[in-house]
């Protein structure tokens, strides 16, 4: 071997060796590589810094920002709420419907992104199905990552291999190749975890703390689904250039003003001072009949209806929810909300009041309250932990919502954005890369998100990690390593038929990738593979196939699965867990492997 193979081989050593301990960020690990292979000579400034600029680079990082513009729309929320809607009537139903829309979901974004979308939704089922989490998270996880077999876009080790097969064959694979083998697979483990192995999951867990009712759950509860709406005060008023105070609303009409707007601005909870002027909006509790009334006298103009997951998003540090509890101990007791003038010295507005399985929104100022009270309140963050430190009221639970549960506007833009990226790649009008950078465009020029959101939701870490290692690939064939390791693989199996090389790397694949991340073992394996197949005199596409396959398999085992990490505690696993529910499916993955990929991609 030269020099230059040497020590290729040193810095992939000490490489690996980091990056199994787990010490070092796996970036700083790559980037140290990269700079090694750089000073060593084995690779030239261009191919040192050409992961940077690679497809599969630029398609991961446009495919984030897609992936963030989901999110923070409520496209996805948007999915979740028909999940919900279409398989609640039967329990297997659901978990079906659940399976093959995280599947689905992670076939078109990164897997840990489409579980953490996911996830509360799983949770949420749990809770409105009465299903253990146990028997819910583990398969959602799973199928996660299953989902990244049907797509050239489900993981970045199929965008690495498909870049390496491209520079060496000048054929990369297509959008749904990885289907072929990946949809089989897909389709037995959801028959084998609906019908066997959702059976030996465990039927208890660990509810997670942060999980409580959502938005809808408190509105239906408290009878507040269509309270809220706006109201513009028009020119000529009579009510522009008085206080709320003076106005009395509550008093007069029943109406309780939530938040005040300016022109242009966020709304922000009022006070009792606050003089409105003209094109002021108001947000207002009430009744639809007596809001509409006000209107007419007034010279108001409606605007619309605003849901409680709507007012809370308006202005998210003035409007914080929060679900109370009046103890026997407590002052409140026997006063009503106006002799306690309790939106002047709490600084919170109470929105509704439940006692027993009675609801009231109404006259609220002059109800005595009652020990065992519930009061669901509004106001900044700073207020409520106020609250939480005193002795008067019990906060029972806080209803901050995160942003992508609200579904705005924009969401169906967003669908049809990712819609319209697919419809590019598989048509072949523009290369992936420049259909995910042209998704990453129009999701920016949209208003989905800002430029500054868009930078927050790319993964950093594995872009860069991704980039400064797929020159690996090239330093592994310049230096001629690759070579060497081909020949001393096949000196060693070269009497083997090409049906087995499929299971001795598959194998190895499934094997290392317990301990190393696909992205890593990719990079590694997809050279060797290539030089392999070019010693035996055989077509890769079947051998790169197997290795595709096999990096992916980390779900078998919590090891270093962050989606896998994720879900073991709220859901009570255990490592049996993970190979009961996961290792038929790998077997299977195996056999097809065998027996199906060269009957695809033909070895002559």
């Amino acid at each position: 071997m030269t020099f230059a193979a040497w020590w290729t081989t040193f810095v992939l050593v000490v490489g690996i060796a980091f990056f199994a301990s787990g010490r070092v960020r796996l970036d700083i690990v790559a980037m140290a590589m990269m700079l090694s292979l750089l000073l060593g000579g084995v690779l030239t400034t261009e191919q040192a810094l050409s992961g940077f600029a690679a497809p599969a680079t630029l398609t991961l990082a446009g495919i984030y920002v897609v992936s963030g513009g989901m999110r923070r729309t409520g496209a996805t929320a948007l999915m979740g709420n028909w999940l919900l809607r279409v398989g609640r009537r039967s329990r297997r139903r659901l978990t079906t419907v659940l399976l093959l829309t995280s599947g689905a979901l992670s076939a078109f974004m990164a897997n840990l992104a489409a579980l953490v979308i996911m996830l509360p939704v799983g949770l949420r089922v749990s809770r409105a199905s009465r299903i253990a989490p146990g028997k819910t998270l583990l398969p959602l996880a799973l199928f996660t990552a299953l989902g990244g077999y049907l797509t050239l876009l489900g993981t970045p080790a199929n965008l690495i291999i498909s870049d390496i097969l491209a520079q060496n064959t000048g054929r990369p694979l297509s959008m749904f190749e990885p289907a072929l083998l990946g949809l089989p697979v897909f389709a037995f483990g959801l028959g084998w975890v609906l019908w066997v192995g959702w059976r030996w999951l465990p039927d208890t867990s660990e509810q997670p703390q942060q999980i409580g009712p959502n938005a809808q759950e408190v509105g239906r509860a408290y009878h507040l689904q269509e309270s809220f709406y706006r109201l513009r005060i028009r020119s000529g008023s009579d009510l522009a250039g008085r206080s709320l105070q003076n106005l009395d609303l509550r008093g007069r009409w029943q109406i309780n003003v939530v938040g005040v707007a300016r022109p242009g601005g966020h709304p922000y909870r009022p006070w009792p001072e606050l003089v409105v002027e003209v094109n002021d909006e108001l947000i207002v509790q009430g009744k639809r009949a007596d809001i509409l009334q006000l209107a007419s006298l007034h010279m108001l103009e409606p605007k619309g209806s605003v849901t409680l997951l709507e007012l809370v998003r308006l202005a998210p540090a003035e409007m914080e929810l929060a679900e109370t509890l009046i103890p026997p101990y407590s002052p409140l007791v026997g006063n009503t909300l106006a002799e306690l003038q309790f939106d002047e010295v709490y600084g919170l507005n109470v929105l509704a009041l439940m006692r027993g399985d009675e609801v009231s929104a109404q006259r609220l100022p002059a109800t005595p309250l009652q020990a065992g009270d519930r009061l669901l309140v509004q106001g900044a963050p700073a207020r409520l932990e106020r609250l939480r430190r005193g002795n008067t009221m019990i906060v029972l639970s806080g209803l901050g919502l995160p942003a992508d549960e609200m579904i705005t506007a924009r969401a169906p833009h967003m669908m049809i954005i990712l819609a319209a990226v697919i419809g590019l790649s598989v048509s072949g009008w523009v290369a992936l890369p420049i259909a995910a950078l042209l998704g990453a465009f129009a999701t920016v020029l949209s208003g989905s998100i800002t430029p500054e959101q868009a930078y927050e939701d790319i993964d950093w870490l594995v872009v860069v990690l991704i980039a400064a290692l797929l020159p690996l690939s090239t330093a592994l064939q310049t230096s001629g390593l690759s070579m060497v390791m081909g020949r001393l693989f096949t000196s060693y199996l070269g009497g083997l038929q090409p049906q087995a090389l499929l299971a001795v790397l598959f194998v190895a694949a499934v094997l290392i990738t317990q301990v190393l991340s696909n992205s890593v073992l990719a990079l590694i394996l997809a050279p060797i593979t290539l030089d392999i197949a070019h010693i035996m005199a055989v077509q890769p596409q079947a051998l790169m196939m197997a290795v595709l396959m096999g990096v992916s398999t980390s779900f078998l085992t919590p090891l270093t699965d962050i989606i896998n990490l994720l879900v073991r505690k709220p859901g009570g696993y255990h490592i049996r867990h993970y190979l009961l529910l996961s290792g038929p499916i790998v077997l299977f993955m195996g056999a097809l492997v065998i027996w199906l990929a060269p009957l695809i991609w033909p070895f002559h």
